[in-house]
């Protein structure tokens, strides 16, 4: 296993590499990660509706809004570090802002020196921004079924409209690029929905049906939608010659063997519930650090494929934290001190890559069923347990 690896008869090459401006910079991953989910929107409002695949249309949902979320977070910041251009301050006013959208829409109003007034799309925008903020300021809920608080980001079973995220996001990121291109807004009002993320209207097989209320915590359907879609990318890339996906393919990949640890520990393993929660909440985003609070369960239950040795199995883990150790090398152009990624041009195989995350989700989804069976028989042999000392009570 080499992420890094190219064969000699590899077609699919794509070279990374940043500019080191970070206005530009953050721009180009704003329109990446937009087309990124313009292309899953177009299938799911299309082939699967048409189809009436459900489970495409309510599981690749959660990563479809996570990418056009982060497009306008992107498209935020690149219009911000056109005003604000100094490093140490633009570190500053990142640190503060986060993920919050409506933070950075009224950061830009201010230091851009606009005024909202009675521009209907300049208001809409801010009501829009202001209920993304209130329901997911931290960016979460589209990644993870729960917080660090344990408390659950979708509250009961919601269906969302696909048309609406549709069109709500598509006249977001107008509005934010005519802010960033033309430094005003846009006079003629953009019909669309209220200014909401979420809502529950529309034509059955246009909606996403989300949050399982009897599975509350469950990291499965977060997991399906984030690894299903990174395969989909990786085909629109290959088959579209569309290389600038890539970066979008490697975060939704990358995320899905996050949550397929997470997964492993909170769902799967033995480990008592409180201290499962506790290591989620501890070890973050890092690959590794939630591996190694899994790895005698796996040591103690699962016997490796022939072709796997645990060795072999920990060097792959370590390769995949050491290629993004914080989940970031794949969502912005730089780290959080402002340095740029990706300044020497790296050449990767898109085919390789994609190979490489795919090989460990296969892997974790293997783990999680052989401890999945152990779980259940043990539940069952307990269950015969007490009906036997019944029987000779």
């Amino acid at each position: 296993m080499n992420l890094y690896d190219i064969g000699n008869n590899s077609e699919h090459i794509v070279t990374i590499a940043n500019s080191g401006d970070l206005e530009i910079d953050f721009y180009i991953y704003a329109q990446n990660f937009y087309e990124a989910a313009e292309n899953v929107t177009h299938y799911l409002m299309e082939e699967a509706a048409k189809n009436q695949d459900i489970a495409k249309l309510d599981l690749w949902c959660y990563s479809m809004i996570y990418l056009y979320r982060q497009s306008l977070e992107l498209l935020l910041k690149a219009s911000i570090f056109q005003t604000i251009t100094n490093n140490i301050d633009r570190k500053r006013v990142i640190s503060n802002i986060r993920h919050d959208l409506k933070q950075a829409y009224e950061k830009i109003i201010e230091i851009k020196g606009l005024t909202i007034g009675d521009n209907k799309n300049a208001k809409w925008l801010m009501e829009y921004l202001s209920n993304i903020s209130f329901i997911d300021r931290k960016s979460d809920m589209f990644r993870y079924p729960f917080g660090n608080n344990r408390e659950l980001l979708f509250k009961k079973q919601t269906s969302i409209s696909l048309v609406a995220i549709y069109d709500n996001m598509n006249k977001a990121y107008s509005i934010i690029k005519d802010i960033y291109d033309m430094g005003c807004f846009f006079e003629q009002e953009i019909k669309s929905y209220k200014p909401q993320l979420i809502i529950e209207e529309g034509y059955y097989y246009q909606t996403s049906v989300v949050s399982y209320q009897y599975l509350p915590y469950a990291f499965f359907p977060y997991y399906s939608s984030y690894e299903e879609v990174g395969r989909f990318l990786k085909s629109v890339i290959i088959t579209q010659k569309k290389t600038n996906l890539f970066i979008p393919m490697c975060y939704l990949y990358r995320n899905a063997i996050e949550l397929g640890l997470k997964r492993l520990i909170i769902e799967d393993s033995h480990i008592d519930s409180s201290k499962a929660f506790k290591i989620i909440r501890n070890k973050k985003h890092s690959i590794l650090g939630l591996w190694n609070s899994i790895i005698d369960e796996v040591k103690k239950y699962v016997n490796m494929p022939d072709d796997i040795t645990l060795d072999n199995l920990q060097q792959y883990i370590k390769a995949f934290h050491n290629f993004d150790k914080s989940s970031d090398l794949f969502r912005y152009p730089c780290d959080k001190d402002m340095s740029p990624y990706f300044i020497e041009p790296k050449k990767l195989d898109i085919e390789n890559v994609a190979f490489c995350f795919e090989e460990l989700c296969n892997f974790l989804a293997y783990v999680s069923s052989i401890l999945n069976e152990i779980k259940d028989y043990e539940a069952d042999m307990m269950v015969n347990m007490k009906d036997c000392y019944g029987i000779i009570l």
